[in-house]
């Protein structure tokens, strides 16, 4: 499921791949499609909530036109197995996260990647723009939150959170980290570098 930031508009999938955008409040149904990708492990919208992003099990990232539900690219992860996926604020960039660990981020304009990302020795479980658009933070079931500078294509922060991390959120304007592990523990990190 994801929520818009600006935009009163939700979407939601269901686990055979049919993915459901609705308006807010009034919970009128926009669109729906059938994704055929499988199971879709993530969901994402650009701060306006006009672009809406997902990946599924078949490991390729789908965009759309969040108010229309008109489709506008298709893409494969480079490393396959497509596991997370983020949409920066203006809408022009998606960051995809495999589960081999691996982040690639791709610019919408251009349908090239910018950005190939390495260093989690476990699936990637979230990934969030940061405030300034540059960064990137990235959560993975290796137990560790970092955070990544696209322009220099390198890692800037790493903070090792526990072995067995299951879940993670950001927000990205005050730059923190909420993340969730088996062993019950729960986190909230600032992630200001």
């Amino acid at each position: 499921m994801a929520m818009a930031r600006s935009t009163p508009r939700i979407a939601a999938s269901t686990g055979d791949g049919h993915l459901r955008c609705w308006d807010l409040p009034t919970a009128t149904l926009s669109w729906t499609q059938d994704v055929h990708a499988g199971r879709l492990r993530s969901l994402s919208f650009d701060d306006s909530g006009d672009v809406l992003a997902a990946c599924g099990g078949d490991g390729s990232v789908r965009v759309w036109h969040a108010s229309t539900g008109d489709f506008r690219s298709r893409f494969s992860s480079p490393s396959g197995w497509a596991r997370a996926v983020t949409v920066d604020g203006p809408g022009d960039r998606v960051a995809v996260g495999s589960g081999t660990g691996d982040i690639a981020v791709r610019h919408l304009g251009t349908d090239r990647f910018t950005s190939n990302l390495s260093g989690h020795t476990g699936r990637i479980l979230m990934l969030g723009f940061m405030g300034d658009e540059n960064r990137l933070v990235s959560a993975a079931a290796d137990g560790t939150v970092r955070v990544w500078s696209l322009d220099e294509q390198r890692q800037i922060a790493e903070v090792r959170v526990d072995a067995s991390l299951h879940c993670a959120a950001s927000e990205p304007a005050m730059g923190e980290v909420l993340v969730g592990s088996a062993a019950g523990v729960v986190a909230l990190g600032i992630m200001d570098t």
